[in-house]
């Protein structure tokens, strides 16, 4: 008899333990097809991200993200009169994407979290001012036509308060060991390891083409479909 209330009362303080609910993150993706009457306007904002640029009216010289809707797959309309276009004819989804210039004499731009979100994947585009310089040599002369070996990254550094948390290299053109890889039809690039905790991601952008004065190819990118866990 005392082993058979031992067993009830054993089953009773089972029976009272709470559930565990494993609440899982959401997906999102930000596709930045925003309602826009110019083609592009500088900088960006809603409630999760912060799109960081600057602008110098004096010389009209400006550096950061730029919200565009112009799409241009013709070479030859790659100039820095249409450096607001991205090689394609489309967005990755929607009208709208975003373009990023980087400065390599100024402070770089970065991707300012506003919530406690979590990045996971980012579509890229090269530009159609990008993707003429790399590819013709009679379009912008000050650049090169890469070749073997050449590579151009966009490189992504998570950070709160100064502190790296973690560094995502996407190389969107890759000529090392005998590829011919370009980032031409919005590649898609984990950015999963950018570590835990920052609130604001760094974007710079690498090339091997570079002169005595840096870099001469555009440094360039078109982004769209950031996607994240909230």
């Amino acid at each position: 008899m005392r082993k058979l209330m031992f067993a009830v009362a054993l089953l009773g303080v089972v029976a009272c333990e709470p559930e565990s609910v494993d609440v899982k993150p959401v997906l999102e993706v930000e596709k930045f097809d925003v309602t826009m009457v110019e083609p592009y306007i500088y900088g960006y904002e809603n409630e999760v991200f912060e799109f960081e640029y600057f602008y110098n009216e004096e010389y009209a010289y400006w550096g950061g993200f730029v919200n565009s809707t112009v799409k241009d797959n013709d070479p030859a309309n790659g100039l820095y009169a249409n450096q607001y276009a991205v090689y394609n004819t489309l967005a990755a989804s929607g009208n709208g994407f975003m373009l990023y210039y980087y400065d390599a004499y100024n402070e770089p731009c970065d991707i300012c979290l506003k919530k406690n979100v979590v990045l996971d994947s980012v579509k890229l585009n090269l530009t159609t001012y990008t993707y003429a310089s790399i590819t013709s040599e009679d379009i912008n002369t000050f650049a090169r036509a890469f070749e073997d070996g050449d590579y151009l990254k966009v490189i992504f550094t998570g950070m709160n308060s100064g502190q790296v948390t973690g560094v995502v290299e996407c190389y969107v053109v890759d000529f090392r060991d005998g590829k011919r890889e370009m980032a031409t039809d919005w590649n898609e690039y984990l950015l999963t390891d950018l570590g835990e905790g920052y609130n604001r991601v760094r974007v710079t952008i690498e090339t091997t083409d570079v002169g005595e004065w840096g870099a001469n190819t555009p440094l360039y990118i078109a982004l769209d479909n950031l996607a994240y866990f909230l």
